[in-house]
């Protein structure tokens, strides 16, 4: 066993990949994306760019964390480089200018090592030279120990002038200054990579170089270097992890000059849209989350989408053959070289662990996390099993074991005070002071326990000649979407003021703590004062007052890093997982000045927002039932800390029933294993597609009342009378009643209150809303904006004002009205009779606004709608009872006899809970369920309600605000509804065409629906977060349902027996 357990210990799961591992080879198997679809933007590349003056499409790859998409790319990266092409890494982990960023990574790609040993842009010189017939010339002077790299750019540009005289003209001082990084002498090559960054460093010594110019734009420096590149080979230029960057359930609202998300995302895609035309025989490749791409097509102007395909869906691994391969890609190196002969390749993971790994369709990251807790289980119990599920988190403990002692507390006392540590060495010139650093944030990564919903990562920057960053430290909270916190850090000793700027602002750009993006950090260590001079003293002070730290690290801290170092690697043959418990109990690390200073003690909680996952705050009050008030207190970003799953895995399949979940049925498989939604999906809102006789509205009711169970209320849209029966009781149990029903249906009527309101109906329980939005509850200005678009989209067909000018002074009054603190209609038509002056530079504005103001009073007249003949509503009244109760509220539509009335009223109703939403944010969740949603929120024509739904669908989330959609149109549906759906369910379909759109969207989902036109009612395939779409049967809901619906006079009936007031 001693063998087995050595063995064992060698095998390495990592399993997160960072953007410097794009460049590395490192084969690492079992990906379910890379096949084909590497190789179809492989060919593409090189089929699509023989024209120079044709750009092809940018493709999107996107998917959930965790599913290989930065394997992908550096499968790709290794597949153009064997293809002859080159490739660019765009980095916008510091997204602070976009071109100025574009061109530091276009540099950094190009200073990247090839197989073989030969820098990147080396082989760019090389290949150049070869279309220009003097490769021989070129290699026997890059075989020269005292290279003159004038002389090498000399010799090229005399030829590119006989080929292009326009381009080599335009972009002669790029190319020589491409030609200087190969210098062997230091100035030089400082000159040229500052340069080649936008920066003039020193203008004479620039000029004595052959740089005749200051350097151009960013925007022309990468035009120029990618023309270059071009002349040899097409580039593929990716752009992987730019959720931390762009998406808005990550970056945290702005506040006075901080970056928010929109405008980093307008930032990229502007500077997306307008690479496709700088770049020359290039294609874009972005990979990202589902939600990012959306707040990117929706930050973007219509011509991004245009200049892209649309986005391939990346995979889980839902076969068996995937798994396995990852596995034993991992374990056999490890026994090859440990001489070890395992009982099977993948041991100690059997069959049924492979099989049900791709039963769910885990991620390539989950499954190698949860390989490493059984290796760990078994490390630390001395004995290996076999492990037969990796559905199971954690790996039985044997009982009676015990840890050997250990002696690295007297080891690294010793070490501290007999090591030989060369101090001065270390602060050589780029020395040995970062490599120490790189492995001294390794092992303080090491000190922290990963889980799976919260990872951190020392990322070192690979080798290369000027790195922008020695590397950095990046906490992952995958719980909250991948929010991620980056802590930079660079050694930076140089004494040369050229050398010195050229680096500190690349380590600027590289971080981006220049534009303030939240939750980055970066540390300059560095022991000898800066150099003189004021260009040095401006560049030290921007640093500093972007929040930028200079660290000297006192000797007694290199001592200790050092001495770590030292235990480590001794502990690496046979003592490292020994090694990591004792480092994880006592976190040395954490008692040094250096982390102190850096921020990085006391470690960061594992959440970034207060009061979230693994946070030391208060726990959030549990009353599922208690007012809104109650939850004014709390602040956005608390919200979004709360729980969710991020893989399948963890959708509890037991027999009994876990906390926080709700009941969506059984799987169709010979255990017939209940299955549970856990509530924290439900904010991330759900969509049931399933034509008629599919059991959809039973599936609907069930949902909607076993979240009122778990305490969540609820508003439902009835647009059919099909769903204002929630209040009746079963006159006698249905057949299929289980006795769980049976009680949990006691439950529901004893602990459930359900109120019918009738917009239009006076006689049952009417419902008033206002037409604008409540704009005295908005204080962000981004808020604020949309809440004004709303209204005048609401506004703008009432009051005639669908051209270009009315429309511009409609939106000039509501602005100004908004800032005034807003009010009810009558206000704000009262406002347009009599515009005030200064409102808008628009001609005739006073006419214009009068004559909008005649045609809203008619519209008043005609539309009783729009006139409040009853108390405003209050969403709260909605949500919540006086009791303890929780609430469902059914919103009847029979009385509103036109789809335009209807679209008209959920189109109000949906702005008022957009803005009562952000000042009531919930803990515990709230539902907005839409049956029909197709008629509101359709996919193929413009509907009143669309717009304020979208924004709804996208934001409600981050408060709480979960929404459920049905709809018998399985492309009904607009796609931003669809998209932002976590959860989705597919019921029967009828029609050839809706049977193949239903099959082509759970195809991208990564299932498998051959017989979706031969589902019985109560049949659906569910998919979820991390889980491949596989077939469930849902119960019968706990409430009356009969087979027709109640007739009007029925839903009056129901509406006053609970009539409120709303």
């Amino acid at each position: 066993m001693t063998r087995a357990i050595d063995a064992l210990r060698s095998v390495d799961f990592h399993w997160v990949r960072s953007l410097g591992s794009i460049w590395s080879d490192d084969p690492v198997v079992g990906s379910a994306n890379t096949g084909a679809i590497a190789e179809n933007i492989s060919s593409s590349l090189f089929t699509e760019t023989i024209d120079p003056l044709q750009q092809p499409l940018g493709i999107a790859l996107v998917g959930q964390s965790g599913i290989g998409k930065t394997h992908l790319v550096g499968t790709l990266r290794q597949q153009v480089w064997k293809s002859g092409g080159w490739f660019v890494l765009l980095d916008v982990l510091g997204l602070t200018h976009f071109w100025r960023n574009a061109a530091l990574s276009f540099l950094t790609s190009l200073l990247q090592e090839m197989p073989g040993g030969q820098k990147q842009f080396e082989a760019v010189i090389a290949g150049v030279a070869k279309r220009l017939n003097c490769e021989m010339e070129v290699m026997r002077a890059f075989a020269l120990p005292d290279l003159d790299a004038t002389k090498l750019a000399d010799l090229l540009l005399t030829a590119l002038l006989r080929i292009d005289q326009k381009n080599a003209l335009q972009h002669a001082d790029i190319f020589r200054a491409l030609c200087l990084l190969r210098s062997q002498k230091l100035d030089a090559v400082s000159i040229a990579h500052s340069w080649l960054q936008g920066y003039d460093a020193d203008e004479t010594l620039r000029q004595t170089l052959g740089l005749r110019l200051p350097p151009p734009q960013p925007a022309e420096l990468v035009r120029g270097m990618s023309w270059l590149m071009s002349l040899a080979a097409p580039t593929l230029v990716a752009i992987d992890q730019i959720d931390g960057v762009i998406n808005p359930t990550v970056i945290p609202t702005t506040e006075n000059d901080i970056v928010g998300a929109p405008q980093l995302a307008e930032e990229l895609a502007a500077g997306l849209l307008d690479l496709h035309n700088v770049c020359c025989r290039s294609l874009t490749v972005v990979t990202c989350l589902h939600d990012s791409w959306n707040v990117l097509e929706a930050r973007g102007l219509s011509s991004f989408r245009q200049r892209f395909r649309d986005p391939i869906p990346l995979h889980g691994m839902n076969k068996i053959t995937a798994v396995y391969e990852l596995i034993v890609g991992r374990t056999a190196p490890a026994y090859a070289k440990t001489d070890f002969s395992p009982p099977f390749p993948s041991w100690p993971f059997s069959e049924h662990a492979i099989e049900s790994a791709a039963s769910v369709g885990m991620t390539p990251r989950t499954i190698l996390m949860r390989c490493d807790a059984w290796r760990h289980r078994c490390l630390d119990n001395g004995h290996v099993d076999i492990c037969n599920s990796l559905i199971q988190e954690e790996a039985p403990q044997l009982p009676g074991q015990t840890r050997a002692p250990d002696n690295f507390d007297i080891e690294f006392g010793q070490l501290q005070q007999t090591l030989q540590v060369g101090i001065p060495a270390l602060f050589a010139d780029d020395g040995e002071l970062g490599k120490l650093l790189r492995d001294t944030f390794d092992i303080y990564a090491n000190q922290i326990e990963p889980d799976e919903s919260f990872t951190v990562e020392s990322r070192g920057d690979p080798a290369r000649r000027l790195p922008p960053l020695d590397g950095r430290l990046t906490f992952t909270n995958h719980a909250e979407n991948d929010r991620e916190r980056h802590y930079c850090y660079r050694t930076l000793e140089h004494q040369n003021a050229v050398a010195f700027q050229s680096r500190l602002r690349a380590a600027l750009t590289a971080s981006g703590i220049s534009s303030h993006i939240p939750d980055r950090h970066l540390l300059i260590v560095r022991r000898a004062s800066v150099p003189s001079g004021p260009k040095t003293q401006q560049l030290v002070d921007q640093f500093r007052k972007a929040g930028g730290i200079f660290i000297d690290p006192s000797d007694v801290d290199l001592r200790k890093f050092v001495a770590l170092r030292t235990l480590r690697d001794r502990s690496i043959a046979d003592k490292q997982d020994a090694f990591e418990r004792w480092l994880r109990r006592e976190r040395p690390l954490l008692d040094t000045d250096f982390f102190k200073q850096a921020g990085l003690s006391p470690m960061p909680q594992r959440s970034t927002r207060p009061g979230g996952a693994g946070s030391s705050a208060t726990p959030y009050p549990q009353n599922n039932h208690s007012r809104p008030a109650t939850d004014r207190e709390l602040r956005t970003s608390e919200i979004d800390s709360l729980p969710s799953i991020e893989s399948g895995s963890k959708l509890n399949k037991g027999s009994a029933r876990p906390e926080n979940v709700v009941a969506i049925g059984r799987r169709m498989s010979i255990n017939q294993d209940p299955i549970f939604l856990p509530t924290s999906l439900l904010r991330r809102h759900a969509a049931i597609i399933a034509g008629s006789g599919s059991g959809k509205t039973v599936l609907l009711r069930r949902i909607v009342e076993e979240s009122a169970l778990a305490g969540i209320p609820a508003i439902v849209i009835d647009p059919n009378n099909d769903l204002s029966r929630f209040g009746d009781a079963w006159p006698e149990a249905p057949g299929s009643f289980t006795a769980e029903d049976a009680s949990k249906a006691q439950q529901y009527f004893d602990k459930v209150e359900v109120i019918v309101w009738t917009p239009g109906v006076n006689a049952g329980n009417p419902i008033f809303l206002s037409v604008l939005p409540n704009f005295a509850g908005l204080d962000d200005p981004d808020e604020s904006q949309q809440a004004i678009e709303m209204a005048a989209e609401t506004l703008a067909p009432l009051a005639d004002a669908k051209r270009t000018l009315p429309r511009g002074v409609l939106v000039e009054a509501l602005r100004y009205f908004a800032r005034q603190g807003g009010g009810n209609l009558t206000r704000f038509i009262e406002l347009l009779s009599d515009l005030p002056d200064g409102i808008t530079q628009i001609g005739n504005a006073d006419k214009l606004a009068s004559k909008m103001a005649n045609q809203l009073y008619a519209a008043v007249a005609n539309n009783p709608l729009l006139r409040a003949e009853g108390p405003i509503l209050d969403p709260s009244a909605l949500f919540f009872g006086s009791g303890k109760r929780t609430r469902i509220s059914v919103i009847n539509l029979s009385g509103l006899a036109s789809d335009a009335a209807r679209e008209d009223f959920v189109n109000r109703l949906q702005m008022t809970l957009f803005v009562w939403i952000k000042r009531n944010p919930s803990v515990t969740g709230l539902l907005y369920v839409i049956d029909e949603a197709q008629t509101f929120l359709p996919s193929q024509k413009p509907a009143l309600s669309l717009n304020s739904g979208i924004k709804l669908v996208s934001q409600g989330r981050k408060y709480g605000l979960g929404m459920i959609v049905a709809t018998q149109a399985p492309k009904g549906l607009h796609n931003q509804v669809v998209s932002n759906c976590t959860t989705q369910f597919f019921g029967k379909q009828n029609a050839p065409a809706t049977i193949q759109a239903a099959q082509e969207i759970i195809a991208a989902n990564g299932g498998r629906a051959d017989d979706i036109g031969k589902l019985k009612a109560g049949e659906f395939y569910f998919s979820s977060d991390g889980v491949v779409p596989h077939k469930i049967r849902a119960p019968i809901c706990l409430s009356y349902h009969p087979s027709n619906p109640p007739s009007p006079d029925d839903v009056v009936r129901f509406a006053r027996r609970n009539r409120q007031p709303a």
